[in-house]
């Protein structure tokens, strides 16, 4: 079973970051590196098949492996619309 923890993009209370793993808190830090070091550490000490996803500025979830160097799941891109601007 792949576990998932969650980093979102703002703070749960104005103050702390709320790590959870599978939709459950796991614990919380003073800022959002300190959330992500440890959803990584956990996520590594633990191996098997863990996932990071990390809320992005835009709201989008964002998959990373356990090693969080590259995504476990590339999610589609949107097509690209080109305009000619005279």
């Amino acid at each position: 079973m792949t576990r998932v923890y969650e980093i979102p993009y703002q703070p749960d209370d104005g103050a702390l970051w709320t790590v959870r793993l599978a939709g459950r808190p796991i614990g919380q830090y003073p800022s959002r590196f300190d959330a992500l070091r440890a959803a990584v550490n956990r996520a590594a000490a633990e191996g098997g098949d863990a996932t990071i996803g990390v809320e992005g500025a835009d709201g989008i979830w964002r998959p990373f492996g356990s090693d969080a160097k590259r995504p476990a799941r590339v999610p589609p891109l949107p097509p690209n619309r080109l305009s000619v601007v005279r």
